[in-house]
């Protein structure tokens, strides 16, 4: 496992970084719903939209390790203080 990392809000970068993260999620979600929305009544488990969300998934996904490696210098490791 990793070393644990946080994000330094204090930052000047960090709002462009958020609004970054928000914009790729908030774009994924929307998908999400617009997707489970043509099919209203199923109840299964695997859902006809999956076709559509698991790839749109991983791309979400690396484009936020993408993005996280761009603003990498915005994480900072974690003090034992700091749990």
């Amino acid at each position: 496992m990793g070393e644990k990392k946080r994000l330094d809000t204090t930052h000047p970068d960090c709002e462009e970084y958020t609004k970054k993260f928000k914009a790729l999620w908030d774009a994924y979600y929307t998908l999400e719903k617009q997707e489970k929305e043509k099919f209203p009544d199923w109840n299964g488990k695997d859902h006809p939209a999956n076709d559509a969300l698991i790839p749109a998934y991983k791309k979400c996904c690396a484009d936020t390790k993408a993005l996280q490696n761009q603003y990498s210098y915005l994480f900072i490791k974690e003090t034992e203080d700091e749990h």
